[in-house]
């Protein structure tokens, strides 16, 4: 049963799912301090995690219809051009194809339906967060070709998402739940930038177009990454300018120090990939962090979850700081 699980952890890639958690946090607590409906809020974040294991597989599923592919020299099947362990599940026959679209389709369906339970009682408004959510979902893995990908996260755990889940709270939309995204939004946007920064070589052979490789050189990629980070922190002036919290937000900031971690240790892997930085107490909270030492994929992986981290710590005190002004 235990092996059972930690395989649907690897396939659904499960580590990624508090930046969906976080992100709902965030927005259920801007929702909780003007009154929303707790339990129509936790049963939003129900449809959200459905929906991000369900995109997280469908994925995976695309790319490896989509990646070349050869037999190597053991007349083992693999993907040309990819990050180490993409698609390792099918490709060592954990689950076929066929199971995984299943999967995708299973949770797709479920989240429609608890989409449609909310609309039921809060009012059809849930239907357009719900279908431009879906549809951005679905095209996500065809986006690398236009350089939208990025465009389209920030769509989806900024606007969409706190639009969303405050309307199925409050029965209404809040055009300040474009403010409130604001900064969540941009941490989760550097959670898929440091991926693409870890994927600037793999994403060119691909051709695969992102932000990070519209830059000629990874150090220029680099610079844009502290741009956006220093972006993130100072649109948490807005939501005091927008008295939509007191000078708590800013307690946010006390995350500076993971933000800078991260930054160290991404200039530490341009320079060369496989080192790793020294292990901070602050990052130690990674799952599974014994068993990625012992990968092929723990430099990259390492880096994720700091990201990851920074992300969840960022939001939390976000969150917190939020409900405070009730």
């Amino acid at each position: 049963m235990i092996k059972f699980f930690k395989s649907w952890a690897e396939i659904t890639r499960i580590y990624a799912l508090p930046m969906s958690i976080f992100s709902w946090f965030a927005a259920f607590a801007y929702s909780f301090a003007n009154n929303g409906n707790i339990t129509y809020g936790f049963i939003a974040l129900a449809g959200i995690c459905l929906a991000h294991l369900g995109a997280n597989m469908f994925d995976d599923y695309v790319d490896f219809h989509v990646l070349p592919k050869k037999y190597d020299e053991d007349d083992n099947l693999i993907l040309m051009n990819a990050q180490k362990n993409k698609c390792s599940y099918i490709l060592d026959s954990t689950i076929t194809i066929k199971q995984l679209f299943f999967a995708v389709i299973l949770c797709f369906v479920t989240a429609f339906s608890i989409g449609v339970y909310l609309a039921s009682k809060t009012g059809m408004g849930v239907y357009i967060f719900m279908v431009l959510g879906g549809f951005l979902g679905v095209v996500y893995p065809l986006m690398g070709k236009l350089r939208l990908c990025e465009t389209i996260i920030a769509l989806i755990y900024g606007p969409l998402l706190f639009g969303g889940v405050n309307y199925v709270m409050t029965g209404s939309y809040d055009w300040h739940t474009l403010i409130v995204c604001i900064p969540t939004m941009l941490m989760t946007v550097n959670l898929l930038y440091t991926d693409t920064m870890l994927d600037y070589d793999i994403d060119n052979n691909e051709r695969k177009k992102t932000i990070a490789n519209m830059f000629s050189s990874k150090l220029k990629a680099h610079a844009f990454h502290k741009f956006l980070l220093i972006s993130a922190y100072l649109s948490v002036c807005l939501i005091a300018i927008f008295d939509i919290s007191d000078w708590e937000i800013f307690l946010t900031w006390g995350t500076i120090p993971l933000a800078l971690n991260l930054l160290d240790s991404m200039k530490m892997y341009i320079t060369d990939d496989n080192t790793d930085p020294e292990k901070q107490d602050f990052v130690s909270c990674m799952d599974n962090l014994d068993e990625v030492q012992k990968s092929e994929a723990e430099a990259f992986m390492f880096r994720m979850y700091q990201a990851r981290n920074l992300m969840v710590c960022f939001s939390l005190i976000f969150g917190l700081t939020l409900m405070l002004y009730k």
